[in-house]
């Protein structure tokens, strides 16, 4: 077999956010059951993924790494790779850096689904989180709501938010440190961490609010409490997905103050245009716990346009 190329994590990024949403919206609608991720716990926090996808002319899976410790030594908390094989032969075509296709591919999913929930004009952006999924979806969210004027975070430590803040590349605009509540009381939110329990204070959040959830993938982790789950309109990548593994949902209907059966809609009827937010007034949640299917779509896109 002759060597394969990798897409190194440059390669990834060079590809754009703009591409990857639009690869993203242009997927076509996919209603099949996501193939069953194998997630295997590792020490407390700690965890081991396998994700599979298949497409019509693809196969690809990504191997995840989770370490709650690696921040603290300087080490990014998540590692991943991906392996893209052709459908009909099964002949390795490509290895891709999983963690840059994370990266790049859920802020773009959150975007998506941005730019049909939230109001059209948006002039604060809260974020929850400090690490890569908080920067990616700083930048997807600005090329959906260009009008943002001001952006504010909340980090587990003052010291990792100035540290966050001071390797930004953004001008124009207004970074602020910012207790939860104000994070939370923006017009647009992001909660971007893995923490166990809830960052965001439901008080603070406006009506007309918008919410993108994707910090957590287990029944473990939840970014909300159950009363905000209560009283937004919730959005998921997935239904089955979220069943399984968005663990604030999981939560609010273990307490019978929601259910299943509450969820507006997901990522296929989003782009389809056939669910969206009901009034002005309302707050909307987005919440994904990530597709393989979507790792699949920006990794097939990527090797077909430089092997075209």
């Amino acid at each position: 077999m002759k060597e394969i190329r990798h897409y190194s994590a440059d390669e990834i990024f060079s590809f754009g956010i703009k591409n990857t949403i639009s690869a993203l919206k242009n997927s076509g609608v996919n209603n099949d059951e996501p193939i069953p991720r194998e997630h295997i716990p590792l020490n407390p926090g700690e965890d081991f993924l396998l994700m599979p996808a298949i497409s019509p002319t693809g196969i690809g899976i990504k191997l995840v790494t989770v370490m709650s410790q690696n921040p603290t030594i300087d080490l990014p908390l998540v590692h991943g790779f991906y392996l893209y094989c052709d459908k009909k032969t099964g002949v390795p075509k490509a290895t891709f850096d999983g963690s840059a296709l994370t990266t790049l591919r859920t802020p773009a999913a959150s975007a998506v689904a941005t730019e049909i929930l939230a109001k059209e004009k948006v002039k604060n952006l809260g974020i929850f989180g400090t690490g890569v999924q908080a920067r990616g979806h700083i930048e997807a969210m600005l090329s959906v709501r260009p009008e943002i004027e001001q952006i504010f975070i909340s980090g587990r430590t003052l010291e990792s938010a100035e540290k966050f803040i001071n390797s930004l590349n953004i001008k124009d605009l207004k970074i602020n440190i910012s207790p939860p509540k104000e994070t939370a009381a923006c017009d647009l939110v992001c909660s971007c961490t893995s923490s166990k329990t809830p960052v965001i204070p439901t008080e603070s959040v406006k009506p007309g609010a918008h919410l993108n959830l994707i910090g957590s993938f287990s029944d473990e982790q939840k970014e909300a409490d159950s009363k905000l789950i209560q009283n937004a309109e919730i959005f998921v990548d997935h239904r089955t997905a979220a069943e399984e593994e968005a663990g604030e949902l999981i939560s609010a209907e273990i307490e019978e103050s929601w259910s299943f059966d509450q969820i507006i809609g997901d990522f296929s009827q989003l782009i389809q245009k056939k669910v969206g937010r009901s009034s002005a007034e309302a707050i909307t949640l987005f919440k994904s716990v990530g597709l393989a299917s979507w790792d699949l779509i920006v990794a097939e896109t990527i090797y077909k346009e430089t092997n075209s």
